[in-house]
């Protein structure tokens, strides 16, 4: 079963995924570029402040800095 999809934004998909809601005490969403990986993709938290959980495998440097910046952008929305 694929996680929802929350936002698309220069060609990153960012979802989150029920597992991480039913066990995990923050909030965080998953980022990757062309499709939901959970395993290779990047992993952020939300709260108590935005940071990397796990860069993941599929997206450059440049790519996770971007994601980075979208999420504080859109932190309201995704919250």
């Amino acid at each position: 079963m694929m996680s929802p999809k929350i936002l698309e934004a220069d060609n990153l998909i960012f979802w989150f995924h029920s597992y991480d809601a039913l066990h995990e005490n923050r909030a965080s969403v998953h980022v990757g570029k062309g499709s939901q990986n959970d395993h290779n993709d990047a992993k952020i938290w939300l709260e108590p402040k935005v940071e990397v959980m796990r860069a993941g495998k599929t997206l450059r440097s440049h790519e996770l800095n971007k994601a980075l910046k979208i999420i504080e952008q859109d932190l309201e929305y995704l919250l």
